[in-house]
């Protein structure tokens, strides 16, 4: 008789064991990865840091020399025999880590400071010519963008693992040459505190072509929280992650053996109380319950966990929602005045100064369009949600209206079915038509006008509104990554934008209780599907 309600109770007890210790390391994992992931974006920002710290040596030096290319070659000579040395002795001084400093006229390395055994390996080195692998490459890629092009991480000439950073020189829109400068990694990683990063935690620094840069290269397979790190033409990965894997560290800890031990304690005390139910059956049902009551208060203790967490969540982004709007302000400011002393300063500055000036206040209106995208993201959830239909027709002229510039200058085509009526509203509908259309008019086909065609058709409760054009379509592995927040896959320069407006649109429609499909074929085109719910 006692055998019988012991097991039952025991079977039960292990289940809510094993759920409670479950529902514990999941808790735990989320925060043990959000705490994570604020270290790496600390350490990552000291890392960009320190990178553009030295690339604005580069710049500095490309200045210098662009500045004497344009003097009698004599002089030229002269000064680079004179100033040079003291010029990038300056440069040597407040860049740690710097490993040499070049001058390359016609792509031929001429002038290296300092003048030593190890730097003298590289004079007359033809720089568009190295066979290394990627050297050239990072040549050709300064000189067509006209920045400053950073080389994979390589075991330098001199001896040790380096960065080489080039920069094109242009004589009368020209190439002249380039300068360059060779930093060493490890003193970049010492600036970055990388070293410090904490106990317990591995990291690991790589390219975006996959190269080690520094730390533990393994990291990136232990499902590491990975922070990028944004270069003038590319970027790196700083993966952080436990020594060991998230659930074993969370298993690991004190909490989780003091909640272990507990729940112990509890089962061997649920046994004890039922065995003796022969003496006193009133009491053992009576403490049977009083712990059943411990159970819960367990999982509403972890509840709490949760709903502190999803707090934490909402308030982190009612923060950056908030930072968004303060950042709008100064933006604008910095856009006005680059503007202002644009047009004041006109006739003073040179069209260097003119087009670092240009540089200013484009970067200033494409972090604003950023900005706006970001709290137009942030503050989906938080909107109202439509009470009636709304016309897919009226979105769609909307949307026209505001892109008729750009639907002009690119000569574009769109044609369109009779719309139905969907249950959204006038602002989420018109920017997903938005974003729809101006990808179809932005990543056109080269060798054909834009053609874009709207139809719809009806499935059940949904109805399904398709844009269809003739661009350069996506290729199927990036279909699930072109709907996540600041993914490209293509340079600003040849497209430009933020990267968000795909991922606001999906947000949108989700929100809409709808969702949004692709099928394309490269250089044929892209169809993107709202499927939405109908009358």
């Amino acid at each position: 008789m006692v055998l019988a309600p012991v097991a039952i109770v025991l079977v039960l007890w292990i289940f809510a064991f094993l759920w409670i210790l479950n529902a514990f390391v999941g808790t735990r994992v989320t925060a043990l990865r959000a705490e994570t992931a604020s270290i790496g974006a600390s350490y990552g920002s000291a890392l960009a840091s320190a990178l553009n710290q030295r690339l604005a040596l580069v710049e500095g030096l490309a200045a210098f020399i662009t500045v004497k290319v344009h003097e009698p070659p004599n002089v030229f000579a002269d000064d680079m025999r004179d100033e040079f040395p003291q010029f990038a002795a300056a440069m040597f001084r407040v860049g740690d880590g710097v490993r040499n400093i070049s001058v390359s006229p016609d792509f031929v390395v001429r002038w290296i400071f300092p003048d030593e055994l190890g730097n003298r390996k590289v004079v007359g080195n033809n720089i568009l010519e190295d066979k290394r692998p990627g050297f050239a490459a990072a040549v050709r890629r300064a000189i067509d963008s006209r920045g400053v092009s950073i080389h994979e991480p390589v075991e330098l000439i001199q001896g040790g693992l380096g960065l080489i950073a080039r920069k094109a020189i242009y004589a009368d829109e020209r190439p002249w040459g380039a300068v360059g400068m060779a930093f060493m990694v490890e003193p970049l990683i010492k600036q970055a505190g990388l070293q410090q990063i904490g106990r317990h935690l591995v990291w690991g620094v790589r390219t975006a072509a996959g190269t080690a840069v520094a730390g533990n290269g393994s990291v990136f397979s232990m499902d590491p929280v990975i922070t990028r790190i944004s270069l003038p033409d590319g970027f790196w990965e700083l993966a952080v992650a436990p020594e060991v894997s998230w659930d074993e560290t969370v298993r690991s800890s004190v909490e989780y053996h003091m909640l272990q031990a507990a729940m112990v304690a509890l089962g061997i005390l649920i046994l004890l109380l039922l065995l003796n139910q022969t003496s006193n059956r009133q009491n053992l049902r009576e403490e049977v319950s009083a712990r059943t009551a411990d159970l819960w208060e367990a999982k509403k203790v972890l509840e709490r966990h949760s709903l502190e967490l999803a707090r934490a969540h909402e308030e982190l982004e009612r923060f950056a929602y908030v930072a968004a709007h303060d950042l709008q302000e100064p933006l604008r400011s910095i856009t006005s005045f680059s503007q202002l002393i644009q047009r004041t300063y006109k006739d003073k500055l040179d069209d260097e100064g003119q087009e670092w000036l240009t540089q200013v206040a484009d970067g200033g209106q494409r972090m604003r369009l950023l900005l706006r995208d970001i709290q137009l993201y942030l503050a989906e959830a938080s909107l109202p949600m439509p009470t009636a239909p709304y016309s897919a027709v009226a979105a769609l002229e909307d949307a026209k209206a505001k892109l008729a510039v750009a639907i002009k200058a690119s000569d574009a085509v769109i044609e369109s079915d009779p719309l139905p009526e969907v249950m959204a509203d006038r602002r989420r509908l018109t920017e997903v038509m938005t974003v729809l259309l101006s990808n179809a008019i932005e990543y056109r086909s080269p060798g054909r006008p834009a053609h874009v065609r709207i139809t719809s058709r009806r499935e059940g409760n949904m109805r399904i509104i398709s844009v269809e054009d003739n661009g350069i379509g996506i290729a199927p592995e990036y279909h699930k990554r072109i709907f996540e927040v600041f993914q490209r896959l293509h340079g600003r320069q040849e497209h430009p934008g933020t990267g968000m407006g795909l991922a606001i649109a999906h947000k949108m429609v989700l929100r809409l209780g709808g969702y949004i499909t692709l099928s394309s074929v490269p250089g044929q085109g892209s169809v993107f599907s709202l499927h939405l719910p109908g009358l």
